[in-house]
């Protein structure tokens, strides 16, 4: 009798191992189902800071305190649970010293789809705001949009580019969503993040850039919705150029 318990035990260990693995792929599963449904919008926030701090270690030469820099806000902003204020991080620069490239990184390790992420907004101005006259529909959209997108999902980036083109007055918008505050305009915008590239240009170049294509900026969506997937690149690669 006693060696034939003693032969059950294997087994029953066995089952109890099996018991768990099947426990926490059940789990799994539903996290899955859960993210697969659409119920909870930060499924398509998956952080990989060691990934992003590599590239950047690898192919964005001479920027070693600006690497120092984004990586340390990153760290202290994705692992706190409850921010209190958005990250919001500002690229500036001559032509070729990385601000694009490094802006699509970010986007890239830490969104699924990159800069093509339904929770990745991104601003041009010479596609979204190219008529300066129109400054008061351009602030009134951009509101909306920002606001709608944040309250359809907490964890957005939103990146504008080429700062420097922006219609005076535009940007004055987005201060209340950029201190501290817990609630704005009802909407809980603390886990949001803002990036401005801005270019520098040498003497005698007055920062404007012929008008390539004009679009106004979509209606904020009530509900989630796709960000401007037609304006935005690829996966970010070593050959990006900023």
């Amino acid at each position: 009798m006693a060696a034939a318990t003693r032969g059950c035990r294997p087994w029953g260990s066995l089952l109890w191992l099996l018991g768990l693995i099947s426990a926490a792929a059940v789990a799994c599963d539903l996290a899955s189902l859960r993210c697969s449904l659409g119920a909870f919008c930060e499924c398509d926030f998956r952080p990989d800071l060691p990934g992003l701090e590599c590239d950047l270690a690898q192919h964005l030469a001479g920027q070693h305190l600006a690497k120092a820099l984004v990586v340390k806000a990153l760290k202290a902003f994705v692992w706190n649970p409850a921010p209190t204020k958005p990250l919001v991080l500002s690229l500036h620069g001559w032509t070729g010293t990385g601000k694009s490239y490094v802006s699509s990184l970010l986007a890239h390790y830490l969104f699924q789809g990159g800069l093509r992420s339904p929770r990745v907004h991104h601003f041009s101005p010479v596609i979204h705001f190219p008529h300066p006259s129109h400054i008061e529909r351009y602030k009134k959209d951009l509101k909306s949009w920002v606001q709608g997108n944040l309250t359809a999902c907490g964890r957005s980036l939103f990146l504008f580019d080429e700062m420097d083109k922006m219609p005076p007055g535009l940007m004055e918008v987005l201060q209340p969503f950029l201190g501290s505050s817990w609630v704005v305009y009802g909407t809980n915008y603390r886990k949001a993040i803002f990036i401005f590239i801005r270019w520098l240009f040498t003497l005698g170049h007055h920062g404007r850039a012929p008008p390539r294509r004009s679009g106004a900026l979509p209606p904020a969506p009530a509900a989630p919705c796709p960000a401007l997937c037609a304006q935005r690149a690829g996966p970010a690669g070593p050959g990006a150029k900023g």
